[in-house]
């Protein structure tokens, strides 16, 4: 009996954690445990600078908060989609600051070095695939380079 349960309960968080959901920001729910208990991820839509301004202040809407800390309790990821490629309004700054992953509106992932050489050991955390924004007085080293080319790392580059 016991071991039926058991597997019941492992199917279940196994799906949950296989399901991704996607929720633009202008509908999301006031209360996200229905949606968490299904996902192990959820992917925030739409999202625009205002939305990011407001995501790194003190000053943001409860229910903001409120998602932060429930998807944090459910083990939950959250993911953030902009409205568009982020070129030219996005502050490259903001990829750092905000602690989740950013993509792009065609699912590329944003990453931000915050240094003025951009090393080796600070391209291989950057998951393949994704696009290293920098500005342009950010140097790349030629072994980073070398990584970034072979793992298939586009490089955003503005002034």
């Amino acid at each position: 009996m016991i071991e039926k349960l058991v597997k019941i309960i492992v199917e279940r968080l196994m799906a949950r954690e296989a399901n991704r959901t996607s929720v633009p920001v202008s509908k999301m729910p006031r209360d996200p445990v229905a949606l968490f208990i299904d996902s192990g991820t959820v992917r925030l839509t739409q999202v625009n600078q205002h939305f990011l301004e407001r995501l790194l202040s003190g000053n943001r809407p409860g229910y903001l908060t409120c998602w932060i800390e429930k998807a944090a309790e459910y083990d939950v990821t959250l993911e953030l989609e902009l409205f568009d490629s982020g070129e030219p309004w996005l502050d490259y700054r903001m990829l750092t600051q905000i602690a989740l992953p950013i993509f792009s509106v065609t699912g590329e992932q944003l990453v931000h070095s915050t240094g003025r050489v951009i090393c080796y050991s600070d391209s291989a955390i950057i998951p393949s695939g994704s696009t290293l924004c920098k500005n342009k007085k950010q140097l790349v080293t030629p072994l980073a380079n070398e990584f970034l080319i072979k793992n298939n790392i586009a490089v955003r580059e503005r002034q």
